[in-house]
Order: C-alpha cells, then structure tokens, then sequence
C-alpha cells in the first residue's frame, strides 16, 4: 500500500503534499504537453523508436515523467522537512523506515535526482524492460539518465550492479520500507496509466532523448506550481469530507484515479496558461500570406513556384540575394510550407545582434496575427529582450495577478494570451523558457547555446525540435562561432527539423560546408554530396531524406539590378584636416554634396572609438562652416530640428554604435528609422533637402536594418562586409525616396588606409576586427575592378568567392603569404577551441552525461569569442554627496526598490538596465574596487547583482568627471556614448 506520508513537496504549504500525488499529477502534465506542444512528427519519431503505437507510446512518456521523483523515497531527502515540519516527519522513526547511515557517504548529499537515476533501472527491469547487453544501451538506464537530468543536468549513467542491485552502489537508498515503497510507488502509477508494456527495443537516439527529457522538465514544473498543487489538495481535502487525513486517500486505486483524473482535467489548462502550444499557420500563396507586398520580387516568385513541389518533410533550404530582395518574407513563407510538409509548425528566427532581433520580433509578430490559425505565443530572446520597451511593456494577458510560483524541493538549490493572440506569458517570458513558446525571435546565440553542455539543454532541445529554424546572415560569424552553427546544424538535422539559412554574401564553400553539416545530421554519408555552387540570387533545397537537389529552373534574376560605384580612397589615416590625402579630408569631400545640397549619407568606421572621433571631427568641421551656435549635432537643442529644410543651418549629424545607454540607443535607432527608412512607411520622415543627414555609425547598421542612403562612406571592411553595407545604398526604388541632384547612382566610397609606399597599412586603432589578409584581398580586388562598376547582383558572388581564393593573384604576395598564414592559423585555433567545448554529434553521444558537464552560467556564457561583455552602470555624484542615474540630475539612484522587503519589481528593474552600457572586458576591470559593485539590496536580483558601477562627478554646470580605472578614464556623453581615454 501507498504510503502518502512520504512527501512531494513540502516548501510553501501549510502542509507536506503527498510523493504519489505529485507523480500522478506530473505524469497528466506530459500527456497534455504531448497532445499540445509535441509536432506530429515528433510524436510519430518517438513511437517508431519504441516500436510501439503513438498512443502507447504517449502513455510511456506518461508513466516516464511521473518516475522522475522516485528518488524522493530516500531517507536524506525525507528527513528534510524534519525542522520546519516535525509532525510530518515522525514516521521516520517506525522499524520499517530504520536506516542504518554508517555505509552512507560523509562527504556528500545524494540528491534526489540521482536517487532516481541509480535506482529505476531495477525496478524498470521488474516491469520487464530489457536489462541485458551494455548498460549505455538498454532502454531502461537510458530512462533512468534522462530522469535524472529533470533537475537540468544530467547524471552519469547507471552501471550494470545498479541494475542487479542500486543499493551497491548506493546504500543511502534505504532498505525495508524504502525499497518497498519506491516499487509500490512504480506499481501504483503503473496501474493508472493502464499499465503501459516495456518496449523490446533499446536506447533511443539520443535527439529524442533529450526532447522526451524537456517534456519531463515542463511537465514537473507545471505541475508543482503552487496554485496547481493547492487545488488538488482542497479537492482531496473534500473528498475525504470531515476527515481530511483520511486512511484510504491516495493509497486506494479508486482514491489514486479520481487523483488521475482530476489532474488530467486541469492539465490543458496548465498548459496553455504557460503559453505552450504549436503554432498552425495558414498554407495560402506568397500574396495571401503577405497581402501587403502587390507583387513579389523575383525571387520571392521562383520559391513560391518550385519549393511546395519540392518539399516532402525536413530539409535545408539556403537563400542567397542581396539586401532588399524580400528574404525576409521568403524565409517565412519557406516556413509554413517546410513546417507543415515535416510536421513541425513552429518558428525560430535566429539574427546576428540584438537591434536586428528587436526589428524583426515585430516584422515576425504582424506576419504571425495575420496568419496564424490558432493563438500562439510570440517571444524575443537575447541577453536584453527585457530591456526593448515595446516588448517587455506588451500588455500580458495575465496582467496585475501574481506570477505562478514554483515550489521547490528542499534540496534544489537557491530559490529564487479575442482574435489571434501573439502575447508571450509571464511564464515563458522567465528566464530559460522563452525557448519554449511556439514562435520565438532572438539572437542565434540562443540556438548555439544549445550546442554547449550547458544545465537545462534539454529545454532548448525540446524548444527547436518542433520548429522550422530561419537562420539570418548564414555567413556573418568568425570561426569559432562558424563551427558551432556547424555543429548545429547536425543535431538540427538529426531532429528532422527543417531549417532556411538566409546570406546576402556567402562563399560557394561555406554553402556547401552548411548545407552538408545538416545533411551529416540526418544520416547522410558526411562529406561532398554534388552541391551546386550557389547562385546569386537563387535558392537551393535539399531533401533531408532523399537528398535531392532543388535549385530554380531558370535563373531567378533581380527588378532591383544596378550599377554600384564602389571607389577606392587610399588615404592616410589621420584626423588632420589640413593632410590632403587624409582620412578625414577625403571624408569631408565625399559628403560635400550633403553638406550643401541635402540628402542622407552613413559613415561606417571599424571601431566605436574610430566612430566617436569621426563624429568629433565633423561637428568641429560643421561648427567651423556654420558657426559655433550650429545644432544639428544635438537632440537636445531646439535648433537640431528649428533648420528642417534649411541648408544654412548645417547637416543633422547623429553618432550610433553599441557603447550607448540601452534606452538611449534604442531611441537613436528609432530616430535613424525615421529620417533613412523606406518612403511611405507609417513614421519615415526623411530629412527635407536642402538640409542633409549623416549618421556615423558602426557595424550596427550594416545587418537587418531597414535603412537607405543616398551614399555610404565606409572604412575598408572584407569584401562580404562592403557588399552587406552596399545593401543601405539606394535600397528602395518603388516607391523610393526622392535623390539629390549630386546623387546620379548608388555609390559607396571606401577610406583604404595605406602608408606611404601606397600599400595598406592597417591602423592599430582597428586592433584585430578584420583579419588584414582579407583586408588586404579585398583591396587588390576593388583596385583591379577600378572605375567599373559593380554589377549588382550579376557580380557580386564572383566577388565574395575571390576573396578566399586559394590561387589568388596578390600584387604583393610576400605580405599576402604572412597575412594568410596568420588568419588561417586563427582560424584553425578558434575552429578547434569550438571543438573542444561543444557537443559531439548526436551519432558520438554516449552518455546524455556528456550534454551538461559545464557549469557556466547561459547568461554568461559567449557563443562568439572576444564578446564576452561587462554590464557597467553609469552613475553620477554632484557636489551635495547625491548620487544619480543621469547627468542632469534628475532621476535619483535607488539603493533597493519600492516593492515589499526592498525588492525591485519588474518595472524598476528594466528602468535600471535602460541605463546599462556593455563594455568588452579588458584591464580596465582589474582596476575596479568596492566603491564599483552595486548596493547590497541589489545582490537579490540577479540582473543587478552582476552590474558594476561608474561612479561620474558632476559639477553646476560641467561636464562630467569620467570614472579613472587603472590606465584608463571612462566618461559617459549624451551624444558620443561611453569614451574610453587614457590617462595623460
């Protein structure tokens, strides 16, 4: 008989809740995230490897979930609740529950999870699960394993005495009663769920592994939110009438079903509460999906044509076209017809940065309220979703309630949506679930993070494995992060899940070596599989099971086809004005035209400190033509917008890069949209000539942003790069925005630093950004290509792939032959640092052991080397002692918050992080002391706890003192961001 005084949970209620209760209700959990959140073909994958129904095979994940505490019957852990609850606790003392401790360990606490590891091959054996051959093989220690990661890291896995005897190696199990309630507690699950037959065959792929593992995670968590427990508490409570402890309770099989069955009712809603669910889309042309676009680009049209044809379940599908060609709206249309074909509905958008992300979570929401046939939550996922005001301030469907409580175990460590609804939950907006939602836009870290042994992997494996995976700018990472999306795409294509990888600028070998990686994945020999070398623009499709090829049947062509004038400028690199062939002279002479006419011109510098003093330079130059009352470099000053349209008061200039305040940045990308996005646009207001614009910006602007200029000045970048920034000059035609008189065609101006023989010289000032061996190719490249122009598309491809050309023709090939050696052996370093810190294959796993060895910490954890950053807090102290968060002194600095025991709530916190600036970390941090680290109220909330402050004087009416660090003075300004200096 059922003990029900062995408890589940205790932590937070009035009194213990039953072990056995809290089993049923997990196990009803997981079959409601079976029938709700698992894809067709993930159910129908699951079954096929157990070699059973889907329907037994969902009654089997059931009974598996409902296991994964069966480790609580322990003696250590039940003694837990012995100091706040002794009542409960009395039974221990009885015979039956007599544990002699002098066999268990000293040294450590056996947890309850690994309790549930060590001890359920047994009792799985007894059921008649197969328990010969090789332990790693055997389905049973394979369900034991996974079980016992519920917690997010995975055990070692059982050997072959834990299943003869787990109390060999672990004596801390108990004997007497322990041994027999854990198997009347396997029994009495096992008899409600219809007493589901072991499966004959073996250890699952690890791929479904690790989802059925998700499942079991999402199910106990669901099911040990406090308001779920509770209800099933006063439920029990009133059906034992005026004896709420009656004897028969939970331990009779009437008692445990009416327990089932109320669980199983409550379940749904737990479910969708939580925001889990699949996501259905409308299967309609590219038009019926897009009613906005009246005719398609070209290459919108050809995918359209061929690919439904094409498609028979998972597969990849690569899009290459430059910026402006509709990928965007290609990859989701590829979306619905490759998830509906697989099975698999979902969405993940993968972007390189957190600004595009943040532009595309609503490009992805409005193509989602459109289409969608059912709700389906919508989430946005990177290190500061929370800080985009637009999504951290959507309005929650459960806005004003509590938010639901876990309740934890003893031993599990500190504790921390009318129409078509869109609005992620409170609960999927918690840190490590957003994964989870149906549809989900984020930085492509949060994927690659899933390549990493990382604790709670299981979830990001359950949240990509029922999704269509769109990944953007395909080619845009170095090596080390290149190996990792490698690797990605292996275990995406050992999960049959179809992925779009989207490049406006990828070498024919990098296609192939992506395209591949999946195919690897799938079970396809490894290795060249006759790829065709992409074309530009087109598109390739392969089948993940046949690997067939689809490529388009004529070429697809281009409306947008131009003449590019990309000119080279070799210039020294000085920021005197008075060098004629100087960096800042040929600056100034390319933007004459703005200057005097009007229009809009972007400055894309290397570094953000070269942004900076670009920006200095020409507010000094506009102040020396207009005046020292010209304004347009301020926001601030009304004289910045008094002048629209008047060429007398001098070009608006603004400066954007990374290093500003994340509010601040947010509004500069904003105003950006406004005054350089496409004509028509609800909000674009471009500047009105004769009055120009030039924004100096960074990298930040090259990927994802919808912006065009009239011309574009660019420090020397990788061929790929400048094509990519190619892609912001007169980007729209129809409608397109009215050009200045100056401006007869697109045309990008490259500043190529040389010395004084006339070859590059790459400024130490862009430290190591650009491997100078393909600063150096891509030099030659654009010198040989002289006054012609570039043809965009037709040339572009040629152009990339020349580049990386082994037999590449130097003009210098001495200095090539250093500067190659150079990259390739970087290459080759990051390349193997990637290898020796993510996950093998799936085919190489032979433990789930190995999937969450590490304990570093996700938001921590860098899937691109050097972007390791440090959240620095800016704060300024005036003469009185006072200290603020801004330089004018107006918003005080809060040492706690203004909710119950000092805590912050959600609100002040992301006021908080609105002020926050990331800095790469350096020597800088060495020199950082007490007086740098945040309030003691602070340390409770994560997101807090882990800034470090800058402290800033403030004098009436000065400028700020910046904060000196070691050798370095670090001084926030409104309109440059955060300098860094050296001492003098």
């Amino acid at each position: 008989m059922i003990d029900t005084r062995l408890w589940g949970k205790s932590n937070g209620l009035e009194k213990p809740y039953p072990l056995i209760g809290h089993l049923l209700d997990t196990a009803m959990v997981a079959g409601a995230v079976w029938d709700s959140v698992l894809a067709v073909a993930q159910r129908e994958a699951i079954a096929d490897a157990l070699r059973v129904p889907v329907a037994e095979a969902r009654r089997l994940v059931m009974f598996w979930a409902g296991l994964h505490d069966i480790g609580k019957i322990l003696p250590q852990f039940q003694g837990m609740a012995a100091q706040d609850k002794p009542g409960a606790c009395a039974f221990l003392s009885e015979s039956v529950y007599a544990h002699e401790r002098e066999h268990d360990s000293q040294a450590r606490k056996i947890r309850h999870e690994v309790a549930t590891n060590r001890s359920l091959p047994q009792l799985l054996a007894a059921l008649g699960y197969p328990a010969s051959g090789r332990p790693a093989r055997l389905l049973l220690t394979q369900v034991a394993q996974l079980l016992g990661g519920h917690h997010g890291r995975y055990p070692e896995g059982a050997e072959a005495r834990d299943v003869r005897d787990p109390l060999c190696g672990l004596p801390e199990l108990g004997t007497g009663g322990w041994a027999e309630q854990r198997r009347e507690h396997v029994a009495a699950l096992h008899d409600v769920l219809g007493r589901p037959e072991a499966p004959v065959g073996r250890a699952m792929p690890v791929e479904l592994a690790v989802t059925i593992a998700g499942v079991v995670i999402v199910s106990d968590w669901l099911a040990s939110q406090e308001h779920a427990v509770s209800a099933q508490q006063a439920a029990a409570e009133a059906e034992a009438g005026a004896d709420p402890d009656a004897e028969r309770a939970l331990t009779s099989p009437p008692s445990l079903l009416a327990h089932a069955r109320r669980a199983s009712d409550a379940a749904p809603a737990l479910v969708a509460d939580a925001g889990l669910g699949r996501a259905d889309f409308r299967l309609q042309g590219f038009t019926g999906l897009f009613p906005e676009i009246d005719r398609p680009y070209p290459l919108q049209t050809s995918i359209e044509e061929a690919l439904p044809g094409a498609v028979r379940g998972p597969g990849v599908l690569l899009v290459t076209a430059p910026p402006g060609e509709g990928k965007t709206e290609a990859a989701l249309y590829a979306a619905t017809v490759m998830g509906a074909a697989s099975g698999r509905g979902g969405l993940f958008f993968a972007l390189p940065t957190q600004a595009t992300a943040n532009q595309m979570y609503h490009r992805v929401v409005g193509f989602a309220e459109r289409n969608l046939l059912d709700p389906a939550q919508v989430t946005l996922l990177h290190g500061a979703a929370d800080l985009y005001e637009r999504y951290a301030e959507h309005p929650l469907p459960d806005d004003g309630e509590a938010e639901p409580r876990v309740l934890s175990d003893h031993d599990d460590g500190p504790r921390g949506v009318a129409g078509i609804s869109v609005v992620a939950s409170r609960w999927l907006r918690s840190r490590g679930r957003g994964i989870l939602a149906p549809i989900a836009v984020g930085t492509v870290d949060q994927i690659l993070m899933g390549v990493l042994p990382l604790k709670r992997n299981a979830l990001r494996h359950l949240g990509m494995s029922g999704k269509t995976v769109v990944i953007d700018e395909a080619h845009a990472y170095d090596a080390y992060t290149h190996a990792l999306l490698l690797r990605l795409l292996v275990w995406l294509g050992a999960m049959g899940v179809p992925v779009v990888l989207l490049s406006a600028t990828v070498t024919g070998e990098t296609a192939a070596g992506l395209v591949e990686s999946y195919l690897a994945g799938t079970g396809r020999a490894s290795g060249p599989h006759g790829l065709p070398s992409p074309t530009y623009p087109g598109w390739m499709y392969v089948d993940a099971k046949t690997g067939s090829v689809t490529v388009p049947e004529k070429p697809v062509g281009s409306e947008r086809g131009r003449a590019l004038s990309m000119s080279v400028l070799p210039v020294t690199h000085t920021y005197d004005v008075t060098v004629a062939d100087g960096r800042l002279a040929a600056l100034i002479d390319e933007l004459q035209g703005v200057t005097a006419e009007g229009g809009c011109a972007a400055v894309i510098c290397t570094t953000v400190a070269e942004a900076q003093k670009t920006y200095e330079a020409l507010r000094e130059h506009y102040r020396a033509l207009y005046g020292p009352d010209y304004g347009g470099w301020d926001d601030r000053s009304p004289d910045d917008a008094a002048g629209d349209g008047d060429a007398a008061a001098g070009p608006r200039l603004r400066l954007l890069h990374a290093r500003f305040p994340a509010r601040r940045r947010a509004a500069l990308t904003e105003e950006a949209e406004r005054w350089f996005g496409r004509t028509g646009k609800k909000g674009v207001c471009r500047p009105k000539p004769p009055r120009g614009a030039v924004l100096v910006s960074t990298q930040v602007i090259e990927q994802s942003l919808d912006l065009d200029f009239d011309v574009i000045v660019s420090d020397l970048a990788p061929m790929a790069l400048l094509l990519q920034r190619a892609g912001r000059v007169w980007r729209h035609s129809a409608p397109g925005p009215s050009r200045p008189g100056w401006c007869d065609g697109p045309r990008l101006a490259v500043l190529a630093p040389v010395g004084g023989d006339g070859r590059l010289l790459v400024p130490a000032a862009w430290g190591d950004v650009y491997a100078p061996s393909l600063l150096q190719r891509t030099l030659e490249l654009l010198q040989r290509q002289g006054d012609a122009p570039v043809r965009v598309p037709e040339d572009v491809q040629r152009l990339v792939d020349e580049v990386y050309d082994p037999e590449f023709a130097s003009a210098d090939p001495d200095a090539l032959m250093q500067r190659d050696v150079q990259r390739l052996t970087d290459d080759m370093a990051r390349t193997g640092l990637a290898g020796m810190v993510m996950l093998p294959s799936p085919a190489r796993v032979d433990s789930l052991h190995q999937l969450t060895t590490s304990d570093a910490d996700e938001d921590l954890v860098a899937t691109r080397l050097g972007a390791e950053t440090v959240q620095l807090l800016p704060v300024f102290d005036d003469e009185a002692g006072n200290r603020w968060l801004d330089e004018a002194c107006t918003i005080p600095f809060p040492e706690s918050g203004g909710s119950r025991d000092d805590r912050f709530t959600r609100a002040e916190v992301r006021t908080l992080l609105g002020h926050v600036v990331p800095l790469a970390h350096g020597p800088w941090r060495r020199a950082c002391t007490e007086a740098h680290e945040p309030p003691d109220a602070w340390r409770n909330e994560p997101r807090l706890a882990r800034l470090v402050l800058l402290p800033q004087r403030v004098a009436d009416g000065g400028a700020p003192a910046g904060a000196v660090l070691g050798e370095r003075v670090l001084t926030l300004d409104h309109s440059l961001g955060l300098v860094i200096g050296k001492i003098a």
